[in-house]
């Protein structure tokens, strides 16, 4: 199979999760969570670039429901999965700052603090952990906005 058909599709991905019941719809996002992290680095920084640039397909209110499912499911993973993913997120923040500005990041934000407080503490640990193991880790959290730090208890 050449490689552009091995691409991600995450177009795909992304519509029909948010087109799946719920239980679905984790069952899903956990098999692909795990054909993430098994990904190298380049590879995972590559998917999440393709799923960023997809959001905008799916309506927000489905995207919503998605983004929180992702996140429930990450916090599942074992630390050391969770901070892999986020550190690709980190990579993809620091080249690109503005990603905090756009309505998907604001979603992103909602469905974190919709979660139970023991995902949350899970998901900013891991944070913390990606953000620390980077040599900028400290500058990259000035750049985010102010309520997303106070929520990450960031000062």
């Amino acid at each position: 199979m050449p490689d552009e058909l091995q691409q991600y599709h995450t177009e795909n991905i992304i519509l029909i999760l948010s087109k799946l019941p719920e239980f679905l719809r984790e069952s899903m996002m956990r098999s692909r969570l795990q054909d993430l992290c098994a990904k190298d680095s380049k590879m995972k920084e590559d998917f999440i670039d393709s799923i960023l640039g997809d959001l905008s397909l799916v309506e927000k209110d489905s995207l919503k429901k998605v983004i929180r499912t992702w996140l429930g499911e990450v916090s599942k993973l074992q630390g050391n999965e969770i901070s892999t993913i986020f550190l690709a997120f980190v990579n993809k923040f620091e080249k690109d700052p503005s990603l905090c500005e756009d309505d998907h990041f604001a979603s992103l934000f909602e469905a974190y603090l919709s979660l139970e407080e023991n995902q949350r503490i899970v998901l900013r640990d891991c944070l913390f952990e990606a953000l620390f193991n980077q040599p900028r880790g400290r500058q990259i959290i000035l750049t985010l906005p102010k309520k997303v730090r106070s929520a990450l208890y960031l000062r």
